[in-house]
C-alpha cells in the first residue's frame, strides 16, 4: 500500500510535477513526517495499491524523500509570495503589479523545481507503470471471471432448454393427431411411442407416469374451482331469492360503497404446501439468487356483492402508496366468481429474482406436485371456501371481526 501525495495548485499545469509516491509500512518511522513535509492544506493524500518488493520500496522511498526536501522550501516560497499579493489582485491600481510579482515567483519556482522533478521522474513514472498493469491484470482477471460464468450460464440455460423441451413433450401432436397428455385425460396409452418422443424424455415409463399424474392434478383442480363457483352461484340465488336478507352498505376504508355480505375464511389445517415451491427436477444453473412463489390466493375475508345491475361477484379492501410513501389509497379489487374460485387454488408457479425482481421462469404447479398430495390439498381448500358461503347463505354469518362494515 503506497501514499500518494500531491501538491494542488491551479497555477502549476503539471500536475505530476509535484506528485510523489511514499509507502509508509515499510518505513513507519518516517511516516507522519513525509506527508506532512509539504505543510499545505492544499494537499491530497490518496492511497493506491502497489504490488513492489522491498528493494523497490527502499529505492523508491528515498527517491521520495529526496524529493520532498527540494520541493518544500520552495513550495513555501511561493504560496508565501502568493499570500503576500493575494489582496493586492483585487485592486485595479495594483493588480498588474501583483500578478508581475507571482509570475517571477512562480518562474523560479519551476526553474528550481523542474531539475529534481526530472530526477524522480523516472521513479514516479515506474510506480504509476506498476499501477497502470496491476489495473490491466484486474480488469483482465475480471473479464476472464466473466467470460468463465457466461459459459457455465449458456451450459446451464442450454441443460434447462432440453429440459422444458422434455415438457413440453406431453402437448405435442401425436402421429393420431392426439397429444399424451388428451390420451391420458382419455385414459388411453398407446402400443408405443414414436422414436423422436423415445429419444426426446428417454425413460418413457417414468415420464408417462409425471403426464398421467399431471392431467390427475389438473381434473383435481377444474374440479375443486367448479365446485367453488358452483357454491357462490348458488349462494347468491339463495340470497336473491329469499329478497336479499342481511345485506349492508359496506363502505369501509375506500369511500365508494358496495351493497353484500361479508364472507369469513378459515383455512388453518390445511396441507403444507412447500412442496409446490420448487419444481424436482428443474435445472437452476442458469438463475440468479431469487425464489420460488405459487399463486394463491386465501383472503380471511370476501365482499359477496351485489352490483347495480343485478349480477353478484366480489371484493375485497386492496392499498396503494402514493405521495411517495406519504399517504396511502384504498380501494376495491373485484372479482368474477370463476376467477376467484380459480385463484384459490394455486396452479402459476413463478421464479423471482431477488435483485431484479424479473419474472425469470412460469411453470404449472399441476405438471410438478404429486397428486397424493396436491389432490387432497385442492379438495381441503374447496370445502372451507364452500363452507364459508354455505354459511352466508343459510342466514348465519358471523358479525365483521374487523368491524368495518
Amino acid at each position: 500500500m503506497a501514499l500518494k501525495i500531491s501538491w494542488l495548485n491551479h497555477a502549476i499545469a503539471d500536475a505530476g510535477l509535484v506528485t510523489v509516491y511514499w509507502f509508509p509500512e515499510e518505513a513507519a518511522e518516517a511516516e507522519g513526517a513525509v506527508p506532512g513535509l509539504l505543510g499545505s492544506s492544499r494537499v491530497s493524500r490518496t492511497r493506491v495499491q502497489v504490488a513492489s518488493t522491498p528493494q523497490e520500496v527502499t529505492a523508491w522511498n528515498a527517491a521520495a524523500l529526496a524529493y520532498l526536501g527540494e520541493l518544500a522550501p520552495v513550495i513555501g516560497e511561493l504560496e508565501r509570495v502568493e499570500e503576500r499579493v493575494r489582496r493586492w489582485r483585487r485592486r485595479l491600481v495594483s493588480r498588474r503589479w501583483a500578478e508581475a510579482t507571482y509570475g517571477r515567483a512562480k518562474a523560479a519556482f519551476l526553474d528550481r523545481v523542474e531539475p529534481a522533478a526530472a530526477i524522480y521522474r523516472p521513479v514516479r513514472e515506474a510506480v504509476e507503470r506498476r499501477i497502470a498493469e496491476q489495473e490491466a491484470q484486474r480488469i483482465e482477471e475480471g473479464r476472464r471471471a466473466y467470460r468463465e460464468q457466461e459459459r457455465r450460464r449458456a451450459e446451464a440455460r442450454a441443460r434447462f432448454e432440453e429440459w422444458e423441451w422434455r415438457q413440453a413433450a406431453a402437448d405435442r401432436p401425436l402421429p393420431g393427431g392426439s397429444t399424451p397428455r388428451e390420451l391420458a385425460a382419455r385414459g388411453e396409452t398407446p402400443q408405443a411411442w414414436p422414436a423422436e418422443l423415445r429419444e426426446t424424455v428417454g425413460d418413457t415409463d417414468a415420464w408417462w407416469q409425471r403426464v398421467r399424474a399431471s392431467v390427475r392434478n389438473q381434473r383435481a383442480r377444474e374440479e375443486a374451482v367448479q365446485k367453488v363457483a358452483g357454491v357462490i352461484t348458488a349462494t347468491a340465488a339463495a340470497l336473491e331469492a329469499a329478497g336479499r336478507p342481511g345485506i349492508s352498505a359496506v363502505k369501509d376504508r375506500p369511500y365508494e360503497v358496495r351493497h353484500g355480505w361479508w364472507v369469513l375464511f378459515t383455512w388453518s389445517g390445511l396441507p403444507d404446501v412447500t412442496w409446490l415451491r420448487t419444481p424436482p427436477d428443474m435445472p437452476m444453473g442458469h438463475l440468479y439468487a431469487g425464489q420460488w412463489r405459487d399463486d394463491s390466493y386465501h383472503p380471511d375475508r370476501i365482499l359477496l356483492m351485489r352490483r347495480p345491475s343485478g349480477a353478484y361477484g366480489l371484493a375485497v379492501v386492496t392499498s396503494e402508496r402514493i405521495a411517495n410513501g406519504l399517504a396511502t389509497r384504498y380501494g376495491w379489487w373485484e372479482w368474477e366468481i370463476e376467477r376467484f374460485a380459480q385463484a384459490l387454488v394455486p396452479d402459476g408457479l413463478v421464479y423471482h429474482t431477488t435483485h431484479t425482481f424479473e419474472l425469470a421462469v412460469r411453470l404449472r404447479i399441476t405438471d410438478h406436485a404429486d397428486p397424493a398430495v396436491f389432490v387432497p390439498y385442492a379438495d381441503a381448500v374447496a370445502r372451507r371456501a364452500t363452507a364459508a358461503f354455505r354459511t352466508v347463505a343459510a342466514g348465519r354469518a358471523w358479525p365483521d371481526p374487523k368491524g368495518t362494515a
